[in-house]
């Protein structure tokens, strides 16, 4: 709760700093600012729908400096999110879906597919891209305003990018839950902790993407993970996961278990969507690994299924629910779909692929055990 107080009340500040600010140049800037900024009216259902529309192509841009920047580099795109409406990319495949109640998200969730001496530069020019797609489109706003007087919806385009650029240079909190790209830019100029961090969750989250099976995970660099001392709910939660895997496959079952708790702690504090699959991923721990039904029962009782992601994720933890309910007949079919998801020949999947077998061989020891008690 105090991260989210701290973060409300920078956005309520930068509000107050935009109003003051726009009253200022309307009142005392360039006849040629005051020009465009006293076009934009809200009094009018085309003046409120220019300036809707001229927000959300300034987004838009912004994110799309971001994305082109990450493309050039060779960053994997995971997803992006614009208010309500959530895209997310996994293996190729691509899932749209709204999320009520988000309105104020926009983002570019992008990571490098390969971690190296270049990292710190190439961050910093993918943060910075975002903030010169708004200059430049704000530009272009401000030269087409200037020569057509009655173009309200460019007129809008300079006054929503102007507020972009201009306030964009205040970082916010190290408390919020999302670093705006001033604070994400300072803390890789400086080197801070926070930089460090960053580093330290894209390691954790480039071993997936490199397709190495979990028990195959450098020990070295297992260590590092484990010991750095995170500030950021994320990367705990992005270390604990992959600690949790390759102790699971490890056969450490211990091990799997603290670093499962770890990761249902950090989980609490990165938002409903992470928290949600943490408890997917632990409810399915506590039926394949520690067979505790009844704990597994309680936690997906509370587990959002249509949320969960990736696909893989959410068939397989449909069949944990359903061996934990004692439903095994229903389970094998969200096995198989399971399995389909899964890419053939990446290493790292034939992990999976094991938790579907271990949930495999429980609904077929339930349906034996259910089917003896019939016959007696």
């Amino acid at each position: 709760m105090p991260a989210r107080s701290a973060d409300l009340r920078f956005h309520l500040l930068l509000l107050v700093a935009a109003v003051a600010l726009g009253s200022t140049l309307q009142s005392f800037g360039p006849s040629w600012v005051r020009a465009i900024f006293e076009r934009v009216q809200l009094n009018s259902l085309s003046g409120l729908s220019a300036l809707l529309l001229a927000l959300l192509a300034s987004i838009v841009a912004h994110e799309l400096g971001h994305l082109l920047a990450a493309r050039a580099f060779n960053y994997e795109i995971l997803g992006a999110a614009i208010g309500p409406f959530q895209l997310d990319r996994w293996r190729h495949k691509c899932i749209f879906r709204l999320r009520a109640g988000q309105w104020s998200r926009c983002s570019i969730s992008a990571v490098p597919r390969q971690m190296h001496s270049r990292w710190r530069i190439h961050m910093m020019l993918v943060v910075l891209a975002g903030p010169v797609a708004s200059l430049l489109f704000l530009a272009v706003a401000v030269s087409w305003a200037a020569g057509h007087h009655a173009d309200h919806f460019w007129s809008a385009c300079a006054e929503v990018n102007f507020f972009l650029v201009m306030l964009g240079f205040i970082p916010n909190s190290r408390l919020a839950p999302i670093r705006n790209d001033a604070a994400l830019f300072l803390a890789l100029w400086k080197k801070a902790a926070d930089a460090q961090d960053i580093f330290r969750c894209h390691q954790a989250i480039e071993l997936g993407l490199r397709g190495i099976r979990p028990e195959d995970f450098p020990e070295p660099l297992l260590h590092e993970l484990a010991t750095f001392e995170h500030t950021r709910p994320y990367t705990r939660l992005m270390v604990a996961r992959r600690m949790v895997e390759w102790a699971v496959d490890s056969g450490n079952q211990q091990l799997a278990g603290e670093w499962d708790q770890e990761a249902l702690e950090a989980s609490a504090q990165c938002g409903a969507r992470s928290a949600n699959r943490a408890l997917a991923e632990s409810a399915c721990l506590d039926v394949g690994l520690r067979r505790d039904l009844v704990t597994a029962s309680r936690k997906f009782a509370k587990v959002r299924f249509a949320e969960l992601f990736p696909p893989s994720l959410a068939e397989r933890a449909q069949a944990a629910y359903f061996v934990a309910r004692h439903l095994p007949q229903q389970a094998p079919a969200h096995i198989l779909r399971a399995q389909y998801q899964l890419p053939r020949g990446n290493p790292y999947y034939n992990f999976e692929r094991m938790l579907l077998e271990q949930l495999h061989h429980l609904a077929l020891a339930q349906n034996r055990a259910a089917t003896r008690a019939a016959a007696t």
